[in-house]
């Protein structure tokens, strides 16, 4: 796996994490914000760029957050807990990060009360805002591996029901919220000074296999042009072992969205349901169906984590 070694840099971040707790809990903080992420990789990197170097996540065992494990919900499949947590402050604002143990495409009825109960059902949520982040694949000619997806926008994919094909779902109104000093969305101030200036991550996205040259910088994406479609499009499975699928019917995704993921768009709709209408979904690209490299998930899954890490922090910078 790439980026394995890569120091990440936190200065600027205003980041101030809580200590460790590894003692289970059957109940989750309430905050401003709840950040969902469904792979270590995933949970890896936001742990580095959040965690003020205070936590860590190797594996599901090898990790110091808090278990989680809720009275009156099945557990997940071979899981001892729905996830686990830990808490920090990015610019004073509270966030809980959780890393999930539940997967939507396997168990969506499982999914849907676990979020239920996170967010609450009544007038009064737990969250003023939800992140769902983690890796995807790229759509669009223009996004390449270590690029990033926000957007506010989520439907399913072809691997579903033409019913649930039909259906839409909208999160946050305000996608990029306020400015930055700079005078620019804070999603421009991540990629000027994080995400173009990290050095480890770059070099690593730039191996055979990986981003190819002509793509420049990586970037955060949250603004279509043109006839794009700014959407996250959500499969009842994708990666390497489905690859061919996506590469059959990748003229057909490039109308329907930017990102390709497994678990969004459930979420999501149950979003709907209870009327939780600020979340949003940000994915980090970690392959893309055009490339000849069918392990580009699992090489550069980190390292486009870390810059999905960069872009979780912009947003919520912003809101």
């Amino acid at each position: 796996m790439k980026c394995s070694k890569c120091k990440v840099s936190t200065t600027g971040l205003h980041v101030v994490a809580s200590n460790p707790d590894k003692n289970e809990k059957s109940s989750i903080p309430t905050a401003d914000f709840l950040v969902i992420t469904w792979t270590e990789a995933e949970t890896k990197a936001i742990a580095e760029v959040f965690g003020e170097g205070k936590y860590s996540f190797d594996t599901l065992k090898g990790n110091n957050f808090t278990p989680l494990k809720f009275t009156g919900i099945d557990l997940p499949a071979l899981a001892p807990y729905h996830g686990s947590f830990f808490q920090t402050k990015i610019n004073g604002k509270s966030v809980v990060v959780l890393k999930a143990d539940w997967h939507p495409k396997k168990q969506p009825a499982l999914s849907d009360k676990i979020v239920r109960k996170l967010l609450g059902e009544g007038a009064t949520k737990h969250y003023k805002n939800l992140v769902s982040t983690g890796t995807g694949g790229g759509i669009w000619d223009s996004i390449d591996v270590g690029d990033v997806v926000v957007t506010n926008n989520a439907r399913y994919g072809l691997t579903l029901s033409t019913a649930k094909q039909a259906l839409r779902f909208t999160g946050i109104h305000d996608l990029v919220g306020s400015n930055s000093p700079e005078g620019a969305p804070w999603f421009d101030y991540a990629n000027k000074h994080f995400i173009k200036k990290d050095d480890c991550v770059g070099h690593e996205l730039l191996t055979a296999g990986g981003r190819e040259h002509r793509s420049g910088t990586p970037k955060i994406i949250y603004k279509a042009t043109g006839s794009e479609v700014l959407a996250v499009v959500t499969n009842s499975h994708i990666g390497n072992g489905h690859i061919n699928e996506e590469k059959q019917n990748l003229a057909t995704y490039k109308k329907m969205g930017a990102s390709l993921d497994e678990n969004d768009t459930y979420i999501a709709e149950t979003c709907k349901d209870i009327n939780f209408k600020h979340w949003v979904s940000i994915r980090n690209v970690s392959d893309v169906p055009r490339s000849d490299n069918t392990e580009q998930y699992t090489e550069y899954q980190l390292c486009s984590s870390i810059n999905g890490a960069y872009a979780v922090w912009a947003y919520i910078m912003g809101h």
